[in-house]
């Protein structure tokens, strides 16, 4: 049985990438399965996401001449990107797939796809098997009586019998992991920053990501010279070191505009790892309160000396309590068998 796995696999790190490298790797331990690659990674750099060009015109020609390798019979499980020029590519990258074969499944880590479904483009998707990764996603899109699958995110643990390290200092360390841009809260770094040094609040920002602009870049060194508890130490390049990093902290500090990612996998890497999360609202932020894994901040982080102080009272064993949490929700076994069955046999 061969599988068409259209995905971005290079370039540089965001989520979409690492979980479709893990899903890649689970899948080809399945003998039954040939897996056909086809990457659609198109940014170079972080300075390069979202952003268009004419390189990604003819690059999506060289996708599209692989494309045309499917047959009858193969499938296709392809990232679906509804923002931006990613749209259009993906879009005219499943519209081509479905002259070669009826089996294909989108998988869509992304906002906005209701907005994109009109009535000329609709029957398309109503031959696609969509798989979303929350509740929100799921309500947004089955009302166009779409064959959707909710599968929510899970990442195979990489710990497994290490034993998890603890920070002995009576200061909280927090690590902020992800690329820097206004929409992804660079400017609430700089607003936090400005609370901790005028409350004298004892903590540590460990700041980690790429920036997705000359701006960005240059607020972020201004506030790494400007404040001795935050270090910018720029992106992580691999596993190795990122888990490394976020070892060395007690909670992790993600400040996105509010619901403006749908399941951000830095989240399953921080319950993993035995952080606690302070989040801005997101759209499965208040079910990770409820589990009392974390601790959903105000847009203008109000509330950050509160939630810190309560924090401040349980860190002792919130490592333990996080990490067994992780253990017993995140099963990426069952999550690669549930794929499976949806891409190639639903």
């Amino acid at each position: 049985m061969s599988l068409f796995f259209v995905f971005p696999i290079s370039g540089p790190n965001n989520g979409v990438k690492i979980i479709s490298t893990h899903i890649k790797n689970a899948l080809a331990l399945d003998n039954e399965i040939e897996i056909k690659t086809i990457d659609t990674a198109q940014a170079k750099d972080y300075g390069n996401f979202g952003k268009f060009s004419f390189k990604k015109i003819s690059f999506l020609f060289k996708i599209l001449k692989n494309v045309l390798k499917v047959k009858n019979k193969d499938r296709v499980y392809l990232n679906f990107t509804p923002k931006g020029f990613a749209f259009y590519r993906d879009f005219i990258i499943l519209l081509v797939c479905h002259f070669r074969t009826s089996n294909v499944t989108i998988h869509i880590h992304a906002n906005g796809l209701e907005h994109k479904i009109k009535f000329y483009n609709k029957w398309l998707f109503l031959r696609t098997k969509i798989i979303v990764i929350n509740e929100v996603q799921l309500k947004s899109v089955e009302k166009f009586g779409l064959n959707c699958y909710l599968l929510p995110n899970a990442l195979p643990d990489y710990y497994k019998s290490i034993p998890l390290r603890f920070n002995k200092s009576n200061e909280v360390h927090f690590i902020f992991l992800s690329n820097l841009s206004k929409e992804k809260g660079i400017y609430r770094i700089q607003k936090l920053a400005e609370l901790i040094k005028s409350q004298e609040i004892k903590c540590k920002l460990n700041i980690y990501g790429g920036t997705l602009s000359e701006k960005d870049e240059t607020l972020i060194n201004i506030l790494n010279k400007s404040y001795e508890f935050l270090t910018y130490y720029g992106p992580l390049l691999n596993e190795k070191d990122k888990f490394e990093a976020i070892q060395q902290n007690d909670a992790l500090l993600f400040l996105s505009d509010e619901n403006y990612e749908v399941s951000p996998l830095v989240y399953i890497e921080a319950l993993m790892s035995g952080l606690t999360i302070f989040t801005t609202k997101q759209n499965i932020s208040d079910k990770l309160r409820n589990d009392n894994v974390a601790k959903v901040l105000t847009c203008n982080l109000d509330n950050f000396v509160s939630l810190l102080d309560d924090f401040s009272r349980n860190k002792k064993n919130s490592k333990a309590i996080i990490r067994n949490s992780y253990l017993k929700k995140y099963k990426f076994a069952d999550y690669i068998k549930e794929l499976k069955k949806i891409t190639l046999h639903g």
